[in-house]
């Protein structure tokens, strides 16, 4: 055998080694494959089988993957904006820093998911199943949560159609902007902004994320609520009762909380400038990276137990009227 023909031997074996598992951009449903920056906008891919395919930069915008199998598919960076992925298998996925704006998941299974970076804006995640999922620094505005079991388990009905059962008419549970306001209730990116709260009982409520800003909070019963990183800017707290709440990272700029009880609660990365904490109870509460510039201090007992003083009025002390001066004697 001549060179010549070793070498179209040899490239035609590289090429067939090649196309093995790499084929056209149109990246037709293949298993355990690749097929990078696929070209798949608009595609009608209902019920595909991509199990285990390497898709990262794909653009599957618009597409319709509704029941594909998308189990241990890389969609790194994918572009999959406005896509049907209702009741997809979308399990152990990676959807590093992909784009799902807009996106149909309803019904979807994301567990084990990884989603570091994910644009879910205006998705909708109704039904989905995102237990063990990594979630990290994603994006969530105008999503979309009605069933949607959360990794820690919790199942996140935020956005579901509130009905009010007789027990709730009964009762006097209400509903706000679709979260039902009662204690152990789950409503995360909540829309509470100047909502009027004013001794609602949320025991161990879950508002992680949510928007309280400016809303009136007064007596509330917020006992082990999740407020982490909740926005309760210029919000009156005033007396609400916050004991072993978790309002890390939470933003509680110009809060009111006067005579507060905070007692054991989790501030880890808060921030409270300029915020009102005259008379508040922080006894054994967590205060690590919290910002405090800014804030009233009077009265206010600090994580240690020690009594800080330091934006107190200094009280004038009552002056005692002086004695006329005694008139002279006459000689």
């Amino acid at each position: 055998m001549n060179k010549r023909l070793i070498r179209v031997v040899v490239a035609g074996s590289l090429l067939s080694l090649a196309t093995a598992n790499v084929w056209a951009r149109d990246c037709e449903p293949r298993q355990h494959s690749l097929c990078l920056d696929a070209k798949m906008a608009g595609e009608k891919l209902a019920g595909a089988n991509y199990s285990g395919t390497d898709l990262h930069n794909g653009d599957f915008s618009k597409a319709d993957l509704s029941r594909a199998n998308l189990s241990n598919v890389n969609l790194y960076k994918g572009k999959l904006a406005g896509a049907n992925l209702s009741g997809a298998d979308m399990t152990h996925i990676n959807l590093f820093f992909a784009d799902l704006s807009g996106a149909d998941l309803s019904g979807a299974n994301l567990d084990g998911a990884q989603l570091e970076g994910t644009d879910f804006s205006g998705a909708n995640l109704t039904g989905v199943n995102l237990t063990g999922a990594q979630l990290n620094k994603n994006k969530f505005a105008n999503t979309t949560f009605c069933h949607t079991v959360m990794p820690n388990g919790i199942v996140n009905d935020a956005n579901c159609t509130v009905e009010k059962s007789k027990t709730e008419a009964v009762s006097g549970a209400a509903g706000s902007n679709g979260c039902v306001i009662k204690p152990q209730t789950v409503c995360s990116n909540a829309a509470l902004a100047e909502a009027n709260l004013a001794s609602v009982d949320l025991t161990s409520a879950q508002l992680y994320l949510g928007n309280l800003a400016s809303a009136n909070l007064f007596k509330a019963n917020l006992t082990r609520v999740n407020f982490t990183e909740a926005n309760l800017a210029r919000a009156n707290l005033d007396r609400a009762n916050l004991s072993q709440a978790n309002l890390t990272d939470a933003n509680l700029n110009k809060a009111i909380l006067r005579g507060a009880r905070l007692v054991r609660a989790n501030l880890t990365g808060a921030t409270l400038l300029n915020a009102d904490l005259t008379d508040a109870d922080l006894t054994g509460a967590n205060i690590t990276e919290a910002v405090l510039t800014g804030a009233t201090l009077c009265h206010t007992v600090m994580p240690d137990g020690v009594v800080n003083n330091a934006s107190c009025m200094p009280v004038k002390k009552a002056e005692v009227p002086g004695k006329p001066a005694a008139k002279a004697k006459g000689k």
